[in-house]
């Protein structure tokens, strides 16, 4: 029994040598520590969102520059009027005996994106 009761005594002797934690310290790092998950958890979803929107763009998507020789038909009795280019797209303006035809080309890839038949009403 004298071992049982050098243990105890041993027991709280040690419980009494811990130091308590400081509330305040402890409130503090945990404010810091949850702030901390969500800076990681808002990173993480900007660039989710930034990967997501770049490859949902084709306008951000980089070709390599000059294309080659691209073939585009146009009918046989059309007279080009005009060309106008921008960054997305080039317009030739054409007429032909049915009327007025815009043409609308991708100037980074070197295809035709459609027509457009102008018509009187």
């Amino acid at each position: 029994m004298s071992q049982d009761t050098g243990n105890q005594a041993a027991a709280e002797t040690t419980s009494e040598e811990i130091p308590q934690a400081n509330s305040r310290y402890v409130r503090t790092l945990l404010v810091v520590v949850i702030g901390l998950g969500v800076l990681m958890v808002g990173g993480a979803i900007v660039v989710i969102g930034t990967v997501l929107s770049r490859l949902n763009n084709p306008e951000t998507i980089r070709v390599k520059p000059g294309f080659g020789e691209t073939e585009i038909s146009i009918p046989a009795d059309a007279e080009l009027i005009g060309v106008e280019n921008g960054d997305a797209r080039i317009v030739l303006r054409l007429k032909d005996r049915k009327g007025p035809l815009l043409i609308l080309l991708d100037p980074r890839k070197g295809l035709e994106k459609g027509r457009v038949r102008l018509k009187k009403e």
